[in-house]
């Protein structure tokens, strides 16, 4: 959609709360998400490390965040996910050994999150294009307050659990204007 609908001016592309692109009438009409897009996230653990990036890019450049980006045309959850590990960090994961993990919607900026996980046996990586620094980080390493998506800190924190009893359950979440909510949909194997 090019055109506001109500008046037909032509609609711009602005930030939505940092965290990703509307179309919006500059006549006040309308605000259009463009998506929903796909997000895909690695949770990749190190025994009860997880790997993490500081942004390089906007939106929330500086800050940190489990690597992850959005899909391309032509790839299936797993490849996209293992390039986008790639790019951020120079980790190198087959997309085969990738498992579904965590679900949801982020409903306010119109993106649908998949998380995946992988397990590796060092924690060798370093930063790539979009990243200012990466590394793997114990929970209690974490500067919550440099997060670069604070409803995102559960989800996460439920990671650390998962990876400090080394099993990983699946999870659907909602991120909404008014809740966060991440729910327990198939628990870890015994």
């Amino acid at each position: 959609m090019n055109y506001c609908p109500e008046c037909g001016i032509a609609l711009t592309a602005q930030s939505y709360q940092g965290r990703g692109e509307v179309l919006l009438c500059p006549a006040g009409h309308a605000c259009y998400p463009p998506g929903p897009k796909i997000l895909v996230a690695a949770f990749v653990n190190c025994g009860e490390k997880l790997l993490w990036m500081k942004r390089g890019n906007p939106p929330r450049a500086g800050h940190w965040a489990i690597p992850a980006g959005f899909m391309e045309n032509g790839e299936t959850l797993r490849e996209a996910v293992s390039r986008e590990l790639r790019e951020e960090t120079c980790v190198r994961i087959p997309p085969e050994n990738f498992s579904p993990y965590m679900i949801g919607s982020i409903s306010f900026i119109s993106e649908v999150y998949i998380g995946l996980h992988a397990s590796v046996d060092t924690t060798a990586c370093a930063c790539g294009e979009e990243a200012l620094d990466v590394g793997f980080f114990r929970e209690d390493e974490i500067d919550w307050a440099e997060v670069a998506y604070p409803s995102a800190n559960d989800a996460v924190k439920t990671a650390y659990r998962e990876a400090r009893e080394n099993r990983f359950g699946i999870y659907h979440g909602d991120f909404t204007d008014m809740i966060d909510r991440l729910d327990l949909v198939l628990p870890p194997p015994p």
